[in-house]
């Protein structure tokens, strides 16, 4: 509007100067005139173009954002969509897990059930065995016993019977040499019609003699055996070594290698696998010869014979009681060492 108004007070002033300008006045009027009608064509154009694109521009940004929103929408209904699918899904699955985790726990509850009758079983059993083993091994103790005593009685009517067979008819006396035989005198033996000092003297003179002959055969018949059946364990021939350890302690039950004897009498039997039998043979050495070098190497294997035989319980109490009474010896030592690994 501006412009129009601008162009008719041109025009009009225009025509008031025609009146009154010459001819060149007009000239250049009319030039400025038409300058200034292209000027304004120009602004008019130019205006009109630059709102024309700048309306086209945000027409195209207008719909490139609803274009956008239509999208974002679209992906905001799908992810709304999957949300739900997998809502749905990870409940039936946890609820499938947790059906299947609730008939594990049943079917492992009745596993271990019957696991542990099992073991009560296999218990009962064990006790059963080891009480059937202890009393076979009280009854072997048993008939050990009467055969060390028929041996002692048998040792005793021999020792007299050799005493009297001394008596009868002697070629000469027996004199004892220091170096423990004996030998044979010239020297003539009292007869009946001696004096009875000197047939008591003759008395005296055998039965100190005869005592000292079965005392070097005890000591002789002692040590045989004993180093046999030391051969025959070394050897591994754990059964014959046991039962000559057993003739041994027959012969000599109070002697110096008596709790020696118990001993690996208890590792003979240990070796069999005979581990409830052992046990009672390390007692023996542990009660009768607690002062012994043995003991605390018996209490050792006791404790680990009570392992194989599944009491921990019981081999602990016997570690300890090496481990506090004998203390500072290897045996404790590795006690010790067996307590912290139960």
């Amino acid at each position: 509007m501006k412009y129009i108004r601008n162009i008719a007070l041109a025009g009009c002033s225009l025509f008031l100067l025609c009146q009154c300008a010459t001819q060149d006045d007009l000239r250049k009027l009319n030039y400025q005139v038409r300058a200034v009608n292209q000027k304004v064509e120009e602004v008019k154009n130019s205006t009109v173009e630059n709102l024309q694109k700048r309306q086209a521009s945000s027409v195209n940004k207008l719909d490139r954002v609803d274009e956008e929103i239509t999208r974002l929408k679209a992906r905001l209904e799908e992810n709304d969509h999957q949300r739900n699918v997998y809502h749905k899904q990870n409940t039936q699955a946890l609820a499938d897990l947790q059906a299947a985790l609730e008939e594990r726990l049943t079917a492992d509850e009745q596993k271990i059930s019957e696991l542990q009758q099992r073991v009560d079983r296999l218990t009962a059993g064990i006790d059963s065995m080891q009480q059937a083993r202890i009393r076979a091994a009280e009854k072997r103790a048993r008939e050990a016993a009467k055969k060390a005593e028929l041996a002692r009685q048998r040792t005793i009517m021999a020792a007299a019977s050799s005493a009297s067979f001394v008596k009868v008819h002697p070629s000469g006396r027996k004199i004892r040499i220091s170096n423990g035989r004996v030998a044979q005198s010239t020297q003539p033996v009292p007869k009946a019609g001696k004096s009875p000092a000197a047939a008591a003297a003759g008395k005296k003179t055998v039965k100190k003699q005869s005592s000292s002959i079965e005392t070097v055969h005890s000591k002789d018949t002692a040590s045989g055996p004993f180093e046999k059946a030391m051969a025959e364990f070394r050897a591994k021939k754990y059964k014959d070594a046991y039962g000559d350890f057993e003739q041994v302690l027959s012969r000599n039950p109070r002697g110096e290698q008596a709790a020696q004897t118990l001993f690996y009498m208890g590792e003979s039997l240990y070796n069999q696998g005979e581990y409830d039998l052992a046990i009672l043979d390390y007692q023996k050495v542990i009660s009768n010869h607690s002062k012994d070098p043995h003991t605390p190497a018996a209490l050792l294997k006791q404790g680990m014979s009570f392992e194989k035989l599944t009491d921990n319980e019981t081999a602990k109490i016997i570690y300890k009681k090496l481990i506090n009474e004998y203390a500072g010896t290897p045996e404790a030592a590795k006690a010790k060492k067996r307590l912290e690994n139960l």
